[in-house]
């Protein structure tokens, strides 16, 4: 296999953009002069009534429900501590399917157009850690020969400088129980390695077994502990078991990341979980195995599922909700230990993922990496001591927003090369900060092989990806492009790129081509133009 130049110069899509760049920007600077950004306000999807079936999360919330800001307990200049709860492959539509999970919005605020910077594990995870576009950190894979995984985070010398480190540093106790990074450890002789900024470390060796839950060897603070078959050797309840003696031994300040495998293919799940969801299917949603409206060039030959294959798929997600039920036992674990502690009146917690899913949508099988909402548009619920709860956020925020928010919340700062913005300004006003973003950045820029967990046969070519609360325009390697109103067509089946406004096009062409190879203060600038609002041509 080739490996992969990640460097924005060798990308052949960003030579496209860059060569046409300078003319288009000036066009997209002008056109914020002239129109404004607009928030959509669609009826919100009716609720389900049985977890058996998907709710609309697509629609519901995500592109325009008002906010109503209402008191919260306690403040947030009590919050002292940070505990960080991160799932692995949690998309929408099956978050709503685990009622524990569905209920959570209630308790704090929700952030409806959370972005991932990739759909793709590592390269998400390295984005939260650095607070940077995947362009930039360059961890654009899962694996270390096509430029991704641990091994490339370390060589790049990233491990040193990215957020426990800047914690650490600033006296913040950090503990990390669960998943890391694809391909760590890369040898048996880094088997007892403890990456640096991390205080607590509970992280399994055994990659291939840590995502069934059962028979790996966990590094536990630099001894390796292994662990069998047994009910209880379930992983996800062995690392929240960690988490919860952590949280009952650290002192303030501390930061906690619990980062699950579930639900992850194989999707693990423990036996008191293994009889729920009975009759759970993947969603009927208006994409359910259906074609769209002029689809880009990598899907214009997929076939609709078959019988057998949509039979597959919904077993499949019932494991997969069966799985996710454990994230909500963590979830469960986690806050009943703050009250108990005392640490529910001093504690942010945040619970998101690292990228969504999809099952039997637009033909496809199974998987993520691509640009849809699906896989791109995932759940972030923050809890805590002044954070208004039961309100939604529409403005558009980003994995690459976790560690400038992680940072404030515990008395630092991240580096001023980091990409991100701080969400604190959300909690604290129950409102948009001042000059927030208007649109967002995803990027697929690696590829997957066989021996990557992720790996997917038909998965579409590198793109860049530009969403906004109105629209979705993507720009592929392979010359595609697609544009879709989000506000009336909130599951982006319809590609209206070749009736669309051209000044629209350009200005979002033009703004893609500065995101796309931004850096620090210049992706702050670029994702704050204002994204037109245009009539579609006749």
């Amino acid at each position: 296999m080739t490996h992969v130049d990640p460097s924005p110069e060798n990308h052949p899509l960003i030579n496209k953009l860059v060569a046409a760049g300078t003319a288009l920007i000036l066009i997209a600077v002008g056109a914020a002069f002239f129109v404004a950004s607009v928030r959509s306000t669609p009826a919100a999807a009716d609720a389900a009534t049985e977890p058996t079936t998907s709710t609309d999360p697509l629609i519901e919330g995500q592109v325009g429900s008002e906010k109503t800001v209402v008191n919260a307990e306690g403040d947030l200049a009590d919050v002292k501590n940070v505990a960080f709860i991160l799932a692995d492959d949690l998309d929408w539509n099956l978050f709503n399917q685990v009622p524990r999970l569905a209920a959570l919005p209630e308790q704090g605020m929700t952030f409806m157009n959370q972005t991932v910077t990739d759909s793709l594990c590592c390269p998400s995870r390295v984005s939260i850690m650095r607070a940077q576009y995947i362009h930039n950190h360059k961890v654009i894979s899962n694996i270390e020969k096509t430029g991704g995984g641990w091994p490339t985070f370390r060589d790049r010398k990233e491990e040193q400088d990215c957020l426990p480190v800047w914690l650490d540093n600033a006296g913040v106790t950090t503990a990390l129980f669960g998943k890391y990074l694809n391909d760590f450890p890369s040898q048996p002789s880094e088997a007892t390695y403890i990456p640096p900024g991390w205080d607590q470390w509970g992280v399994p060796i055994s990659r291939g077994d840590s995502y069934t839950g059962y028979n790996y060897t966990m590094n536990d603070n630099g001894t390796l502990v292994r662990y069998g078959n047994k009910p209880t050797d379930f992983l996800n309840d062995v690392i929240t078991d960690k988490a919860t003696n952590f949280i009952e031994t650290a002192e303030s300040p501390f930061f906690l990341e619990l980062s699950t495998y579930s639900p992850h293919k194989p999707a693990p799940v423990a036996t008191r979980n293994a009889l729920k969801h009975g009759g759970t299917v993947a969603p009927r949603n208006p994409a359910y195995n259906t074609y769209g409206v002029d689809e880009p060039k990598w899907m214009k030959d997929k076939k609709p599922l078959n019988a057998t294959q949509l039979a597959n798929a919904d077993k499949q997600w019932r494991k997969r909700a069966q799985s996710a039920e454990s994230v909500a036992d963590s979830v469960d674990a986690i806050m009943a230990k703050l009250k108990e502690t005392g640490h529910d009146k001093d504690t942010l917690v945040v619970i998101t993922t690292d990228n969504g899913y999809h099952m039997a949508e637009r033909r496809m099988f199974k998987g993520k990496r691509t640009p849809y909402a699906s896989d791109t548009v995932v759940p972030m619920i923050v809890i805590g001591p002044g954070v208004p709860a039961g309100v939604t956020v529409n403005e558009m925020s980003s994995t690459i927003d976790l560690g400038p928010t992680f940072t404030e919340i515990l008395g630092t700062t991240a580096p001023n090369w980091v990409d991100g913005r701080s969400l604190v300004g959300f909690f604290a006003q129950g409102e948009t900060p001042e000059g927030w973003r208007k649109a967002v950045l995803s990027e697929s820029l690696g590829i997957s092989t066989p021996d990557d967990p992720d790996f997917q046969k038909n998965a579409p070519p590198q793109f860049f990806a530009l969403r906004s609360e109105k629209w979705l325009y993507v720009e592929y390697v392979d010359g595609s492009r697609t544009l879709y109103d989000r506000e009336n067509d909130p599951y982006e089946m319809v590609n209206i790129v070749k009736t669309a406004d051209p000044l629209l096009l350009r200005s979002l062409s033009a703004q893609l081509t500065q995101l796309s190879t931004c850096s620090g203060d210049t992706c702050r600038t670029s994702d704050s133009i204002a994204v037109p609002v245009a009539t579609i041509a006749n």
